[in-house]
């Protein structure tokens, strides 16, 4: 999954998670760097945290794994500001062994900065390669055309729907069409029900604007766009700005949408109070049981004249993996065997079954079970009836990321014109080098 940021407290967070990942790996053993030097013990700096699903059964596994192979594996919990956490650990020669966190912002250079190793050559001298979806090496391949760690979670980012709650505003079907969903939209305001709830203050609303200012772009101009700006001068990026805009000043999204973060926008969608949102399959564990029986995902509308055949959702191959750090590179033979572990189709399928995770490994029809109705839809059913949108994750430069969402959280406000709008985007490129 994309990685969830939270800005006021993201300095703290990470000096924190620094300090306690260099104390772990420098205060085990003798001398101070047993752990670090020790090739039957691993450090694993993990964006998982434990009180999630993902999470306990992340330990669980790396505890079932010590006791397959006798190889120590301690875990160290840095969430959103991992990166950080781990950069400033690697610049003290006391980085952890194996990270295992998405791609994304800075995580993209890692393999050319050297903080990360490339693992094109253990994919194939482990004989993991076959067991990773196609799609999930191509999006985990740096611009150097290196192989950046090793995929294991992925994600669909559908549109949700509270079919209940468009029932009760007389809305009898998913909106296919914008035309239908700013019907749609009308509809739930005289029913008193918010229509779509959005994060317009962060990443999530930022992931909503770019679906929706795409809706005209081919995915090769899209993918210019992410990398190098240049909005205002393109004739299809205005229109879909201005689609966007016609949406919101319809009153298609949450009042005072842009002061609503990713967590607000959640919860506000999972006590009833908003119809829609755009959400990510992590999340599909969390959902209270009320608001699941009534949930039905699929894409998000087009406009007439769209570059789209279908609606569109994300489907991405970014997110959770394991990247072997200069200090993991010394332990290939620990580390290739705590690879291999997860990447069993026993211990990957319990990812799917029991946490609600999307995998990104090849995984056959019996490992590809889960008792969860949102997921098997979004396995199965939002492929059929959705296309997939460019997610700008891959694409944008790392030095851009922060000002696009700003950006986008100013597309949000009311009154901010196309010209405004698409001026605040191409500014945002300007630090890039």
């Amino acid at each position: 999954m994309t990685s969830h940021r939270t800005a006021p407290r993201r300095t703290v967070t990470a000096l924190a998670g620094a300090l306690s990942l260099i104390a772990v790996v420098s205060g085990c053993g003798k001398g101070g760097d047993g752990a670090q030097n020790d090739p039957r013990q691993l450090t694993v700096l993990s964006q998982y945290l434990k009180g999630t699903p993902g999470g306990k059964l992340f330990y669980d596994e790396a505890a079932a794994f010590t006791d397959e192979t006798g190889i120590k594996v301690k875990i160290v919990e840095a969430g959103e500001d991992l990166d950080e956490s781990y950069e400033t650990s690697l610049a003290a020669g006391k980085e952890a062994d194996v990270v295992f966190v998405n791609v994304y912002d800075k995580t993209l250079g890692w393999t050319k900065n050297g903080a990360a190793v490339p693992v094109d050559q253990y994919l194939d001298a482990w004989g993991l390669r076959a067991k990773v979806e196609p799609q999930a090496l191509k999006e985990w391949t740096d611009a150097d055309g290196k192989v950046m760690g090793f995929p294991f979670a992925a994600f669909s980012w559908p549109v949700w729907y509270n079919t209940d709650l468009l029932e009760r505003a007389g809305i009898g079907k998913i909106p296919a069409t914008t035309d239908e969903l700013i019907d749609a939209a009308d509809k739930l305001r005289e029913a008193g029900i918010e229509p779509m709830a959005v994060g317009g203050n962060d990443w999530s609303g930022q992931k909503l604007f770019a679906q929706i200012a795409q809706s005209y772009s081919t995915p090769e101009e899209t993918e210019q766009l992410y990398t190098q700006g240049g909005f205002c001068a393109s004739d299809k990026a205005m229109r879909g700005i201005g689609l966007f805009i016609t949406l919101r000043d319809a009153g298609v999204f949450i009042d005072k949408a842009q002061g609503f973060t990713f967590d607000a926008m959640q919860s506000t969608y999972f006590t009833g109070k908003a119809a829609m949102m755009s959400q990510g399959s992590w999340a599909f564990s969390e959902v209270p049981e009320k608001i699941r029986q009534n949930t039905e995902l699929a894409g998000l509308p087009l406009p007439s004249g769209a570059a789209f055949t279908k609606p569109t959702s994300y489907l991405g191959y970014t997110s959770t993996g394991f990247w072997i750090s200069p200090n993991g590179d010394k332990k290939q033979d620990a580390v290739k065997e705590f690879i291999s572990y997860f990447y069993q189709p026993d211990v990957s399928g319990k990812f799917l079954a029991d946490a609600s995770i999307y995998p990104a490994l090849s995984l056959d029809a019996a490992h590809r079970k889960s008792d969860d109705p949102l997921l098997n839809s979004a396995v199965n059913d939002v492929p059929k009836k959705s296309v997939n949108a460019l997610l700008p994750d891959l694409y944008v430069p790392a030095a851009a990321n922060t000002p696009l969402v700003q950006a986008t959280g100013l597309a949000f406000g009311k009154g901010n014109d196309a010209k405004k709008i698409c001026a605040a985007l191409d500014q945002a490129y300007s630090g890039v080098q």
